[in-house]
């Protein structure tokens, strides 16, 4: 089924390629790929694939998840790292009972990397490129990044942009609020989609409210019920506008929840 094509004129070009119609016929040669080679060559192997949660969309997709399936579970020498960001349809693949993937194997919830990991870590990117920040600027960027992997190196970046030689507490502030600009519109059309009830949900949480279904809160913050709470709070989490975390719920994007605290509950 692989495919070579080599030319041997001035350019020498070659290619790599696959029959697609002969993968069609004989698809387990290459579901079995890794493992075969991980056996001919007698070692261990990780396969890491991202975006798994999209196999939901293929063409027959349960019809391919069960073939895949079959065949991945008798792999000894091969061990399969599926992972992607969006949590609630990566979960649906391997717990939902009526799924090829159900219990295939361990599900492990990532937290974000805690603030103490990232201030060594921006103090040292900073000091080799010969500009001074001190410990506490360093966890000042992370501490408003909220520890966000993406946020945390935009900003530190932003601010290592601006810095001469040494990193003063207006330097994070001032591209800390551009950022949050920038995505303001961004942020707005996501924010029309919601309902009020949705919006006041938020305006909850970023006011550290904890206890989301008792009357008070419910009355205060205009949520209707005990129970509209609760389809508020799985609706958020389908549209990744949240999450639940350890410590409770908590706003995803943490510019988007600065954005909301300082630009639109004014």
């Amino acid at each position: 089924m692989p495919r070579i094509s080599f030319s041997p004129d001035s350019q020498q070009e070659f290619s790599l390629g696959l029959n697609r119609n002969e993968l069609k016929k004989q698809p387990g040669e290459i579901l079995d790929l890794a493992e075969n080679i991980a056996q001919s060559k007698k070692c261990k192997l990780v396969i890491c694939i991202d975006e798994f949660q999209n196999i939901a969309f293929f063409e027959d997709t349960l019809a391919f998840q069960k073939k895949l399936r079959s065949h991945w579970q008798t792999h000894q020498s091969v061990s399969y790292c599926l992972y992607d960001s969006k949590r609630p349809m990566l979960t649906d693949v391997f717990t939902s009972p009526s799924l090829p993937f159900y219990k295939f194997g361990d599900l492990l919830f990532l937290s974000r990397i805690t603030i103490n990991f990232w201030v060594p870590v921006i103090a040292e990117r900073f000091r080799s490129t010969g500009k001074g920040i001190s410990d506490s600027e360093a966890e000042k960027i992370a501490v408003m990044a909220e520890g966000h992997s993406y946020y945390v190196q935009q900003l530190a970046q932003l601010v290592w942009l601006r810095t001469g030689n040494d990193v003063t507490s207006g330097i994070i502030e001032e591209p800390m609020d551009g950022l949050v600009l920038q995505m303001s519109l961004l942020f707005q059309g996501i924010t029309e989609n919601l309902t009020t009830p949705q919006v006041n949900f938020l305006k909850l949480l970023i006011d550290g409210e904890t206890r989301h279904t008792t009357r008070a809160n419910i009355d205060k913050y205009q949520l209707g019920s005990s129970a509209n709470v609760i389809r508020i709070n799985k609706s958020l989490i389908e549209k990744e506008i949240i999450d639940e975390q350890p410590g409770g719920l908590i706003i995803l994007d943490p510019v988007y929840s600065t954005c909301f605290r300082y630009y639109y509950f004014i």
